[in-house]
């Protein structure tokens, strides 16, 4: 199968096995930390603060990866910020877990970590894997994590029933501490990027608009950048807000919750397994069009019809990936690997640091204008942004023009 065949560099192999421990590490951490704290006497209110605390972290940590990750050996970036989520996450647990300033220190520099790791790793499989490759280690790298995000919450559960609240942490910290140890004994060492070796100790802001300045380059970036913070600030966060409230009140309670969100990680993992192996010319084109596929998920909420809601779940989750393989491809193709790292960082800096933001101002416009109304019409902005954005020039084939 072509999935697999960057698999046989034993260098990226090296690579994805030692992001397959992090991210089933990262995918146990909510769930682990959510029972702990809830059973605590202000257990909601103490969550909020760790949870925030964390998100923090990971902005901070999205920053300073992607300045570490084009100025250090990127094999010492990876390893160093899987070890320090570790000694932040097995500090919890042996010795910070009474305290919620102390907890929310520790989250704090776990998101950074994550926020670091995620920009290096996306840099250094630029550095292992050939162009015609990276679509197919990309899609190993989806796999990975969709399959993680399904079992790491069934495993923190298990543990915190039969062993108490803290296997669950422990596991997570030498989970994380085993992905530094493959990462350091990589046989082909990640270097540095050219720039560098020939200036060392640049200032860290005027790297970041150098960045900066390179992604808003790119236009086929913008216009992606753009439709995500669509996705994540409308799409995402109202479906999050509003499938437990409908699940409870229209379709039998909670359970439902985990049916839909099933069949989106079903559909997630089938888009991958396809982009795995599908080459297009025009990328950009199945990309958006993919993303387009998640305004369904809001439409079929506003009809309260089980059919429907995990239909749209299903084809959004395989919309998701049409866009995430190919956007991330892109970028490691089109982005020169000196500023790739900062490039990567930006992506996630803005993405995913606008959900938040947006998730926090939701409920209020719910009210406004009432939660079918505003099904509705963030589902069809959802839906009509990502096809807009395939207007602008170089969207369809995820690259410039060359000169």
């Amino acid at each position: 199968m072509q999935i697999v065949q960057p698999l046989r560099d034993r260098a990226f192999a090296g690579l994805w096995l030692s992001y397959s421990a992090s991210v089933l590490a990262t995918a146990i951490l909510p769930t682990a930390l959510t029972l702990m704290i809830l059973d605590w006497e202000n257990g909601i209110a103490d969550l909020g603060i760790a949870l925030s605390a964390r998100t923090f972290g990971f902005l901070a940590g999205a920053v300073a990866g992607g300045y570490f990750a084009d100025n250090w050996p990127r094999q010492l970036v990876l390893s160093s910020a899987s070890a320090l989520r570790g000694l932040a996450v097995l500090a919890i647990a042996w010795v910070l877990h009474a305290n919620i300033l102390a907890v929310s220190c520790c989250l704090f520099f776990s998101g950074a970590g994550e926020g670091t790791f995620r920009s290096a790793y996306q840099a250094s499989m630029a550095d292992l894997v050939p162009g015609d490759r990276l679509q197919s280690a990309n899609a190993l790298t989806t796999l990975s994590m969709r399959i993680a995000l399904t079992i790491g919450p069934l495993i923190a559960v298990g543990l915190h029933g039969r062993f108490g609240p803290f296997f669950g942490l422990q596991l997570a910290g030498v989970l994380w501490a085993l992905s530094a140890l493959i990462t350091l004994t990589l046989q082909r060492r990640l270097p540095a990027s050219e720039r560098a070796t020939r200036v060392r100790g640049t200032n860290i802001v005027a790297d970041f608009c150098a960045g900066l300045a390179e992604a808003f380059r790119h236009r086929w970036f913008v216009a992606g950048l753009a439709a995500l913070l669509v996705w994540l600030g409308l799409g995402n966060s109202v479906q999050q807000l509003m499938l437990p409230v409908i699940s409870r009140a229209h379709l039998g309670g909670e359970a439902f919750i985990g049916i839909a969100l099933g069949a989106y990680s079903i559909g997630a993992l089938a888009g991958g397994i396809a982009m795995g192996s599908i080459r297009m010319r025009r990328p950009g084109a199945l990309a958006f069009c993919g993303l387009a596929l998640f305004g369904l998920v809001p439409l079929a909420l506003a009809t309260h019809s089980a059919i429907l809601i995990i239909s749209a779940y299903f084809l959004g989750g395989v919309g998701i990936e049409l866009f995430n393989i190919p956007w991330f491809t892109a970028i490691q193709n089109e982005v020169p690997k000196e500023v790739l790292g900062r490039v990567s960082s930006i992506d996630f800096l803005i993405s995913y640091g606008a959900a938040p933001l947006a998730l926090a101002a939701m409920p209020a416009a719910l009210a406004a204008i009432g939660p079918g109304n505003a099904l509705v019409s963030i589902g069809l902005i959802v839906a009509t942004v990502p096809i807009i954005a395939l207007l602008v020039p170089s969207a369809p084939e995820f690259k410039e023009p060359r000169r």
